[in-house]
């Protein structure tokens, strides 16, 4: 006699590997370059993308990078970039790339308020906030809690 299935007992695999979207301009209108970790091979990123994002895939090209070593100029190593792989990915169907995002908008007044508060610090000491900087970051600070008031209201 079979133990009947109960629900919550069966696991769930989950890859752990991030794929990053790299806008190539020299690849045809239906391929897609990506950034992925240097242990997947071509058939990880076949099946990944098959089952998780139900792409149909042709083809899988992969190119190596390595490690980039920075130095300084008397020799010393600052930092380095970590290898990765790049992989071109053909698929059946013409692929758009989401547009790009104005970066001068983004975050708008909160990077502002932020990049005031950074100039504000200068070798540990902190300066007081100018008045209308503290009226501006109370405004801002009520707006957003209005915000999250009213959508915990349409709950």
């Amino acid at each position: 006699m079979s133990t009947p299935l109960r629900q919550g007992l069966n696991k769930v695999y989950l890859p752990n590997i991030i794929f990053k979207l790299v806008r190539s301009p020299n690849l045809q209108p239906n391929q897609v370059a990506f950034r992925v970790p240097p242990k997947c091979n071509k058939f990880d990123i076949h099946s990944y993308l098959t089952n998780i994002y139900n792409v149909n895939v042709q083809e899988v090209r992969t190119m190596n990078y390595a490690t980039r070593i920075k130095r300084r100029k008397d020799g010393r190593v600052t930092g380095r970039d970590a290898a990765y792989k790049k992989a071109i990915v053909t698929i059946d169907e013409p692929f758009a790339y989401p547009a790009e995002p104005d970066l001068n908008t983004l975050g708008g007044a909160d990077r502002d308020l932020a990049r005031q508060a950074a100039g504000r610090k200068l070798k540990g000491w902190r300066f007081r906030a100018q008045p209308d900087e503290k009226a501006q970051e109370k405004k801002l600070h009520d707006e957003k809690l209005a915000k999250l008031q009213a959508e915990q209201e349409k709950k």
